[in-house]
């Protein structure tokens, strides 16, 4: 016997009985956990400062800049910026805001954000967080990226000359618990990065 069947020999108060119902509302309430049309939360907080360490392994060959080249840990406070996604259900980031605390007391920052796409644009950025502008180093000019690697992973890259490659230095692991109420500024002019300096004016704080 057919299903529809069955239901019209059990009469109509079995076909109208609540428990046999779903509602819309809750049809909705189910796609929406199980397709993910609800509100995007992002796993690491967005404005927050965050504590994070960065796991420097260096670079071969290097690009003349010890920060960069050499291996080493370093301690950093971390700001994520996120914006939608086009369909909206998710959220990407945007930008990122580090400020390096070495053993010293002395302090780098360095502020990333997704760059615009325009024709001009010489180096490939695709998925790539970046300075707004690049650094002297002693063969030229350095552009400073980072990509994300994991959920509470992003991969520091360099880029170099005017080929395509970014290479990565650095894994950058951030704790998902915010360390200080008050957000995060950094200023990547006058806290430039050890060994590297400013080659035109960029952003002072953000």
């Amino acid at each position: 016997m057919s299903i529809l069947a069955s239901a019209r020999q059990a009469g109509p108060s079995t076909l109208a009985s609540p428990a046999s119902l779903i509602s819309p509302a809750s049809l909705l309430g189910t796609v929406s956990r199980t397709v993910g049309l609800g509100q995007a939360r992002p796993w690491l907080p967005a404005e927050k400062t965050l504590r994070a360490r960065a796991f420097r392994h260096g670079l071969e060959p290097g690009a003349g800049v010890a920060w960069l080249d050499e291996a080493g840990v370093v301690d950093a406070r971390v700001r994520l910026g996120y914006a939608p996604s086009l369909r909206g259900n998710t959220l990407t980031v945007t930008s990122l805001a580090v400020r390096f605390e070495d053993d010293d007391g002395s302090v780098g920052d360095l502020l990333l954000r997704a760059p615009f796409r325009g024709p001009r644009r010489r180096v490939r950025v695709g998925g790539m967080l970046v300075a707004a502008t690049p650094y002297l180093v002693p063969g030229g000019l350095l552009s400073l990226g980072a990509r994300q690697c994991g959920a509470e992973t992003f991969e520091l890259c360099c880029h170099a000359g005017d080929g395509d490659e970014w290479r990565g230095f650095a894994d950058l692991r951030i704790s998902p618990h915010a360390h200080d109420a008050q957000p995060l500024e950094v200023d990547p002019v006058a806290h430039v990065l050890p060994g590297l300096e400013t080659s035109v004016p960029a952003p002072r704080g953000a």
